[in-house]
């Protein structure tokens, strides 16, 4: 893409030859579409008279695929020719608030199933209008003509214009209140396997996109940063005499956050004296905590009545008139994101202004920081949102680290600053997904009824402090402590679930699919071993307990593929099945274990998503979240010692290389249910499938991750 400053304000300011539709919905339509499920509806289409058209999206494109359904999803309604369309990150204005929230935002898998009907709806009213344009310029019935690649034919006379010639009629005219969608037999992109956008495509094997990290302004700045190394520790005094000798070094200066910032000509300038920094901080009683006290502290609430998250039933009786009782406990770890771009952010700020650009899925949070802090309105900071080198929420923080950062860097400074965290900084210091310590304990009866079920989270939260707080932390309870677990989909008739909250200064933020990542594995891990305990087949169990009928379809779709009723006893199967953000992911792992080491050889997957718009994305995502998650099963790990993360790089801190990726095999199963997320869906039920594979080949339960057999 390569858009500089002065393209991104010229595109900014208005193209005088198009046509940008402002799209607002009149009230009436938007509380039908409201009414329909949908948000309200509002996005910018920009149309040339050279028939250009540029969709201006507002969700951050981070490799799930974003920016080529929503593109399909309006080049169907639209019919333009989906490849020719251009791209451009929206900008941020309260029109592209993702519908139903007051801001923009990418997260929760929202993407597709929060705008997907959005952008039908604009792209069939865009269609209407040019109709209307065209029959009142050929004197026909808007029913004459039709529409194909952009272009609309009269019927009766075969005439034939592109959009572009009617540009200058429907700027003017009003958006329709009420358009009709295309029926499904009419559809020529939504539901039929799409590879990636072509101009997406090439701008990325080519390394023509721009991410954050490719930004360059004019007279523009680099800075290193110096973090505590211990968390909560604050800073008490510093020393750059030595630092500011070097070569390039233009500034060292301490910043609003509690950290040290040192700009120079060049970032590795930087980053090569921040030894020369003599830093004293004042690191506190956490300086003397490792993540065996975390855990023996955390542990210790496992003993005790915690908080109510689920009580129901008579969990007393469930348990005394149990034929057999099943118990676990499990371990979860803190986890870093380790996002393949390093996290960056650039700023200048001047006398009036200031311009942000980065890859960021908070834009408007962001935006507002900056102008918080510099004590502007907000639409006199203007944000360019690049494409992001993968973020697995790390650039969803509502706390804004690594923003802020820049922000406090650019500060009343001359030049732009762009401020990069090394592997390094990511990695040690945070934010992490939290280590839990949790337990679970299931009552069968003798015929394989699920009688009672008594479960614990313990866990820090990764919501109390934030703008979500008032939402999502209730009565002490993190709601992402209970996601996946107090609404889980097996009958059973009394529960007793709790919770606990310890507080510690170590950030966190949600990694790809949030709360799932612990109470996935908590659910199935448990059922799998009720099963064993009623000496009953894993999936025929899973069946018999399920009130849900579409988790059943997708638990015979993988035992079918994997001819899971003929496979080889005690060779390495294991099955799951978990619902998260709106759709439900059943695997079937096997495994092969050699010399105290395992290796996970194939996945056969079902997925549920209510409609895959693009299939192949929807595949694609399936892939990328078993790969994802072999590396947590296997490998990551975040500990700490003396109040310090003792991880660094991928050298200590292990994902999943190409040497872990299992054969996978796909089944899409279109439910016509409600569409649902498939960023994040199929993170959770691979911990379960490979734990309980392990169990079917060595016969030990493993709930401690990551899973190491010696």
């Amino acid at each position: 893409m390569g858009l500089t400053r002065r393209d991104f304000l010229k595109h900014s300011s208005f193209v005088a030859s198009a046509f940008l539709l402002s799209f607002g919905i009149p009230l009436k339509a938007r509380a039908q579409m409201i009414d329909n499920g949908a948000s309200e509806p509002m996005a910018f289409i920009q149309i040339t008279k050279k028939n250009e058209i540029t969709f201006f999206l507002p969700q951050a494109e981070m490799g799930q695929g974003a920016y080529t359904v929503l593109a399909m999803c309006i080049a169907d309604e639209l019919d333009a020719k989906w490849e020719d369309i251009f791209f451009e990150p929206a900008p941020v204005k309260e029109i592209f608030n993702i519908p139903g929230m007051p801001m923009m935002l990418t997260g929760g898998s929202n993407s597709v199933r929060a705008r997907h009907l959005q952008m039908r709806q604009i792209g069939a009213s865009i269609r209407a209008m040019l109709k209307s344009a065209a029959a009142k310029y050929w004197k026909i019935s808007a029913d004459l003509i039709q529409t194909k690649n952009a272009t609309l034919t009269n019927t009766k006379t075969k005439e034939s214009l592109p959009y572009g010639f009617f540009v200058d009629v429907i700027k003017v005219m009003k958006v329709p209140e009420k358009v009709t969608l295309k029926e499904n037999s009419e559809l020529s992109l939504i539901g039929k396997p799409t590879k990636r956008h072509p101009k997406e495509a090439w701008a990325k094997v080519t390394g023509h996109a721009q991410f954050g990290i490719d930004v360059r302004l004019p007279h523009m700045k680099y800075a290193a940063l110096i973090h505590p190394r211990v968390f909560g520790a604050t800073l008490k005094s510093f020393d750059a005499t030595a630092a500011l000798k070097k070569p390039g070094i233009l500034k060292v200066k301490q910043l609003a956050n509690n950290k040290i910032a040192i700009i120079a000509e060049k970032w590795w300038q930087a980053k090569e004296v921040i030894n020369d920094v003599v830093v004293e901080w004042n690191e506190g009683a956490f300086a003397k905590i490792s993540s065996e006290d975390l855990a023996k502290e955390y542990e210790s609430y496992l003993d005790k009545e915690c908080l109510p998250m689920r009580k129901d039933g008579n969990i007393e009786e469930a348990f005394a008139n149990a034929h057999k009782v099943v118990k676990a406990n499990f371990k979860f770890p803190f986890l870093a994101h380790a996002a393949m771009e390093p996290l960056n952010c650039t700023v200048h700020h001047q006398k009036d202004s200031a311009f942000m650009s980065m890859g960021g899925q908070f834009q408007t949070l962001y935006r507002n920081k900056c102008a918080e802090t510099y004590q502007l309105p907000p639409e006199k900071v203007q944000y360019y949102n690049n494409y992001l080198g993968s973020s697995f929420g790390r650039r969803g923080n509502p706390h804004a680290d690594f923003v802020i950062d820049a922000i406090y860097a650019a500060q009343n400074e001359a030049w732009p600053v762009m401020t990069l965290w090394s592997r390094e900084d990511d990695i040690k210091m945070g934010s992490y997904r939290p280590m839990y310590r949790n337990s679970a304990e299931m009552a069968i009866d003798k015929e394989g009824n699920i009688l009672g079920f008594k479960a614990k989270v313990i866990g820090q939260s990764m919501i109390k402090g934030t703008l979500f707080e008032s939402v999502m932390f209730k009565d002490g309870i993190d709601a992402t402590h209970k996601e996946g677990l107090t609404d889980h989909h097996y009958k059973v008739a009394s529960h007793d679930i709790q919770g606990f909250c310890p507080d510690s200064p170590i950030p966190l933020l949600w990694l790809r699919s949030v709360g799932h990542t612990q109470t996935g594995p908590l659910v199935e891990g448990i059922i799998d071993q009720a099963a064993v305990a009623a000496n009953m087949d894993p999936i025929d169990f899973r069946i018999k307990n399920l009130q849900n009928p579409r988790f059943v379809e997708l638990l015979k779709s993988v035992a079918k593929q994997s001819n899971w009723y003929t496979r080889k006893k005690n060779g390495g199967y294991g099955v799951a099945v978990v619902e998260s953000f709106g759709s439900i992911v059943a695997y079937v792992a096997k495994v092969k274990v050699e010399n105290s080491d395992y290796k996970v050889e194939k996945i056969w997957a079902a997925v549920d998503c209510g409609l895959a718009i693009n299939p192949l994305n929807v595949e694609n995502q399936i892939i990328s979240a078993i790969n994802f998650s072999i590396g947590i099963t296997k490998y990551s790990e975040i500990t700490i010692k003396n109040g310090e993360a003792e991880q660094n790089n991928f050298y200590d801190y292990t994902v999943a290389t190409i040497a872990d990726a299992p054969e996978i095999h796909v089944e899409i199963i279109n439910s016509g249910e409600k569409i649902g997320g498939m960023g994040e869906p199929g993170v959770p039920p691979l911990f379960p499938a490979v734990a309980n594979a392990l169990f079917d080949a060595t016969g030990k339960r493993y709930t401690s991750y990551p899973i190491r057999l010696s």
